[in-house]
C-alpha cells in the first residue's frame, strides 16, 4: 500500500512518529537507509523505515501465529520518489492476513500503519 505525503522525508517521519505515539504505539526505531548507504560511499534517495509496535495488538497475534512475529513491529517505509512531498509505503494488512490464515478478527491489529499514515498524508 502507498500513499503520498505533501512533505519531505523528514517531516514525515516526524509526523509518522508523532501519531503512531498518539495512539498507543512505541516508536522502536527508525532506519535511515540512505545515511547508511552514504557511510559506504554509495547514494540513494532518502529512505527512512519507522518501526513501531504496541505489544498489547501485536502479543495476541503472536501467541496465535508465531510466525507472524518477522512482520512485527510493523512499518512505515516513507521514501522520496523525486516528486514533491514523499511516498509512504506499509504491507497491505489482508496480504498479512492471508499470508499467516488469520481470522477477521485478528485483522484489527494489521491496520496500525494505514490508520498512522492516513493521520498524516497530504497534510
Amino acid at each position: 500500500m502507498t500513499r503520498r505525503s505533501a512533505h519531505d522525508v523528514a517531516e514525515t517521519i516526524s509526523a509518522l512518529r508523532a501519531e503512531a505515539q498518539r495512539v498507543g504505539a512505541a516508536v522502536v526505531a527508525v532506519v535511515d537507509h540512505a545515511a547508511a548507504a552514504r557511510k559506504v560511499g554509495l547514494s540513494m534517495p532518502d529512505t527512512q523505515v519507522i518501526i513501531f509496535g504496541n505489544p498489547q495488538a501485536g502479543t495476541p497475534l503472536m501467541l496465535a501465529r508465531p510466525e507472524i512475529a518477522i512482520d512485527l513491529p510493523m512499518r512505515l517505509m516513507v521514501r522520496d520518489d523525486g516528486q514533491p512531498g514523499a511516498l509512504i509505503t506499509w504491507q497491505d494488512p489482508t496480504y498479512l492476513a492471508q499470508r499467516y490464515g488469520l481470522s477477521a478478527d485478528q485483522l484489527a491489529p494489521l491496520n496500525a500503519p494505514a490508520t498512522v499514515a492516513s493521520a498524516v498524508e497530504g497534510r
